[in-house]
């Protein structure tokens, strides 16, 4: 028989109320029909989450440079086979 599933918000609820200070964890679990190895889950995941959110990504100007790099390279890539190519069809280079 499967679990019940709790939705985020129910999950996001019960984290909140295990973590309020003097919050006892095994009556919230117990109030909630919830295993404390599972609310540790979804307080971890909570808290990766959190630490995900804080963290300092690229700028969008970054983000442009950077696709503007991918395309950059790209074209040279494609530019060195093309330039292969030809030299193989004239011998050009060769001694």
């Amino acid at each position: 028989m499967p679990g019940r599933k709790w939705t985020v918000d129910e999950k996001m609820n019960i984290v909140l109320e295990g973590m309020m200070p003097g919050a006892n964890i095994s009556e919230v679990c117990r109030r909630h029909g919830v295993a404390q190895s599972l609310y540790y889950r979804w307080r971890e995941a909570f808290l990766a989450g959190g630490r995900a959110g804080l963290q300092s990504g690229p700028s969008t100007r970054e983000q442009e440079l950077e696709k503007e790099l991918q395309e950059a390279r790209a074209k040279i890539g494609e530019l060195t086979m093309q330039v292969d190519v030809l030299r193989k069809k004239s011998n050009w280079g060769r001694k």
